[in-house]
């Protein structure tokens, strides 16, 4: 019986601590975003003259004056000669990280350097802020110092209305769009849903159109009316993403759109630089120019936001799968291969077509979709074996492993199905015509080792077809997997298969003889 008063007043507390936390989610209770203390400022720079600065997107070096600072918040460069207008950008993006700081934002030390290229972020994050000048006090400040912060492939979409959000508080420039009826954008959804990726692509018109780049714009704005931005931003940016998916995912459920958020993320650098895709072992820099060198028989697989967001899971898909086949998810870390258009090629190598791994840099160079997997198992074989020499076995096993690469075998069946003169010597070859498969794939390079091969002798160093079909010979004698580690361990040949490399070659030569002796090599070939 003594226990019940107590019992009572401990409903009570709980039900005047129930009501307290329903007020609080009223408008009137909410905790407002802290005040803004501007930074007022004037600076001693050093100055250097004739400094050659690179612009990513340019082809020339340009000559310029430089003011640079160190202070407090970090060390600033600016491209300029007008102190006041270095003052001016300065005193802003102390006034921004100050706001941040005091927000909860976890602030770095980072070099700032403002830039008189517009929309120029060059390779912003990491240690590196590049924020054009003309963005000075506005929502272009705020997003790239948000994403030198939290990282460049935050997704766009939340970082865009977060910092219109926040140059609105602050007083700066916001981005004004004109409005669309909720109805109007709920149908282009409908109509686009993989639009409702709100990632970079989507928000540049090299790769999506103006209407898609508004509703894009438009959604991530209304979304954020949902969120008290001022408390999310104490939290760290993977709870805020979390939070933010989950509207995404309501808008798509109202609005009857299937719906999953891309695995893949894509770093901003402003419409005239390079596109970035982070996926889970690689990062792609996709040249502003890239065109596939067989573009007249292949797809533009980086023309749209669509055809990216499709490349990159199915890049990333094969990466991945690569690397789980080995047991490399704890070694495989993160290389960059770089996407290079015909310009590049030739600028960089001297040649039109490259296809090049450099394993200690852990960068790659392509510029054909159906080689990318050659080189990232070049990167493999140097993680299952770091010996730095690289022997003609080691591009068999690079070609074996692009044989489970989507685009390789596409691209083989593109040409020997509809480029007819390539169509005509399968079928002449091969006694049937060119089916969709690994079998068809390997044996139009047992057909081209022969047709292209005067002297029917391997030059392991020049091209892949020869390597293609006589690993595959030996696959078809002695198995994948054993093969597999022969190509990695050359040395080991006589264990695996009882004989020397020179007899096998010889046995190869002889199968490819016996096979294609008696067939007429067309003329045109000798082009090739």
């Amino acid at each position: 019986m003594r226990n019940r008063p107590v019992a009572k007043s401990l409903i009570c507390i709980g039900l005047f601590v129930l009501l307290a936390m329903v007020g609080c989610t009223t408008p009137m209770d909410k905790t407002s975003p802290i005040a803004v203390t501007p930074v007022l400022e004037q600076y001693e720079y050093k100055q250097r003259e004739k400094v050659c600065f690179f612009p990513s997107f340019t082809n020339e070096n340009e000559k310029t004056e430089i003011l640079s600072v160190s202070t407090a918040d970090g060390f600033f460069t600016c491209m300029t000669t007008d102190k006041s207008q270095a003052d001016s950008f300065i005193n802003a993006q102390r006034t921004l990280l100050h706001f941040l700081q005091d927000s909860g934002v976890t602030v770095r030390e980072l070099n700032y350097v403002a830039l008189n290229f517009d929309d120029n972020f060059s390779e912003s994050g990491k240690n590196n802020a590049y924020i054009a000048l003309s963005s000075t006090e506005t929502w272009q400040q705020v997003l790239v110092t948000l994403q030198a912060l939290w990282g460049d492939y935050t997704d766009y979409g939340y970082v865009y209305a977060m910092a219109n959000a926040i140059a609105l508080h602050l007083g700066w420039e916001t981005e004004v769009l004109e409005v669309a009826e909720n109805s109007a954008r709920d149908a282009f959804f409908c109509e686009n849903p993989q639009a409702l990726n709100l990632l970079y692509p989507a928000f540049t018109e090299r790769y999506a159109k103006k209407e898609t780049i508004r509703y894009s714009k438009l959604l991530s704005l209304s979304l954020f009316e949902h969120i008290d931005w001022w408390d999310a931003i104490k939290e760290p940016i993977e709870t805020q993403l979390d939070e933010y998916e989950r509207l995404l995912l309501g808008y798509s459920e109202k609005i009857g759109v299937s719906f999953s958020r891309q695995v893949c993320g894509y770093a901003y650098r402003g419409p005239y630089l390079p596109l970035c895709i982070q996926t889970t072992y690689a990062t792609h820099i996709v040249d502003h120019g890239y065109k596939d060198y067989h573009s007249d028989i292949f797809e533009d697989y980086f023309g749209d936001y669509v055809t990216i967001y499709q490349t990159a899971e199915i890049l990333d898909t094969e990466i991945v799968e690569a690397v789980q086949r080995f047991g490399l998810e704890d070694r495989a870390g993160n290389i960059s291969i770089n996407w290079l258009s015909e310009y590049s090629a030739m600028t960089k190598f001297a040649k039109r077509h490259v296809n090049t791994c450099y394993i200690f840099m852990q960068e790659a160079y392509v510029t054909t979709i159906s080689l990318y997997m050659h080189a990232y198992y070049y990167h493999i074989a140097h993680l299952i074996n770091q010996n730095p020499e690289i022997p003609w076995q080691t591009s068999a096993f690079c070609e074996i492993g692009r044989a489970y690469s989507r685009y390789a075998i596409y691209a083989t069946e593109k040409t020997f199905t509809q480029n007819s003169k390539w169509a005509d010597l399968f079928n002449s070859f091969a006694g049937h015509t060119y089916q969709a498969g690994v079998e068809s794939y390997f044996e139009a390079f047992d057909v081209l080792s022969y047709a292209l091969n005067d002297d029917f002798s391997i030059d392991y160093y020049r091209d892949g077809l020869f390597l293609n079909s006589f690993a595959y010979y030996l696959i078809k004698d002695f198995g994948e997997n054993a093969i597999i580690d022969l190509m990695l361990f050359p040395d080991t040949v006589v264990d695996v298969t009882g004989k020397t490399w020179e007899t096998l070659e010889d046995e190869w030569q002889q199968y490819i003889m016996d096979k294609y002796g008696d067939k007429e090599i067309p003329d045109w070939l000798s082009e090739y």
